[in-house]
């Protein structure tokens, strides 16, 4: 009717103001992540942050009022991001034997940081130095990876599929293991003269440290 049609008129421009804030805040989100892993949080000025985003440095507070709000904002998109890569492998795998669990995982974590390299390089600005920030992170973000990979790995030495050792130790050498040649890709091309985020090498890398930390999950 021509009254449903002039309220419709009258929340579109309503609506399209929304979507592009929302669509500026997720600009700017994308970029502080980058800039952080690059530059740490220290480095990083909303600035250069604004300027990669595409976003007039006045426009910024409209959406962040500090720093550390854009900080930990970045820091919800990337540690969701792995969430949720988790979560949807985990839905399929109710009742699963542990070799198969340990292999999808496994390969899912590799991926995971060939797409996003700036994970670890935002991990290691952070974890060089305890902060309030670190300690936020860990308790939010980390620390419920952690708990459910040290019950993965004990779970799997207990049936004898990957090496004695304390689950922290091989936490964190699994950690860099799967994310060194990602977040260290300029060296690893210079060195190789290979992308190693070539889908071939990717694959290999994931049979690799299959062998390496689950030789009995075969």
């Amino acid at each position: 009717s021509p009254r449903s049609r002039t309220s419709q008129a009258r929340r579109r421009p309503a609506r399209r103001p929304q979507q592009r804030s929302l669509d500026t805040r997720e600009r700017l989100v994308e970029a502080a992540l980058h800039v952080f892993a690059q530059h740490g949080f220290e480095g990083a000025t909303t600035r250069e942050i604004a300027r990669r985003a595409g976003v007039a440095l006045a426009a910024l507070p409209y959406h962040f009022e500090t720093k550390q709000a854009l900080w930990r904002a970045a820091a919800h998109r990337i540690f969701g991001q792995l969430g949720e890569t988790f979560a949807k492998r985990l839905e399929g795998l109710e009742g699963v034997d542990t070799p198969t669990r340990l292999r999808l995982l496994l390969r899912d974590f590799v991926r995971f940081q060939a797409r996003h390299p700036e994970l670890h390089r935002f991990m290691i600005q952070e974890g060089i130095g305890k902060s309030p920030r670190l300690a936020w992170l860990v308790e939010t973000h980390i620390r419920p990876i952690y708990d459910f990979v040290r019950t993965l790995l004990e779970a799997a030495q207990g049936e004898g599929l990957t090496p004695l050792g304390r689950p922290e130790h091989l936490h964190y050498m699994l950690i860099g293991a799967a994310s060194s040649a990602y977040a260290l890709a300029a060296e690893f091309e210079l060195l190789t003269g290979r992308d190693p985020s070539d889908e071939k090498l990717v694959a290999e890398h994931v049979a690799t440290l299959g062998r390496l930390f689950f030789p009995g999950a075969r």
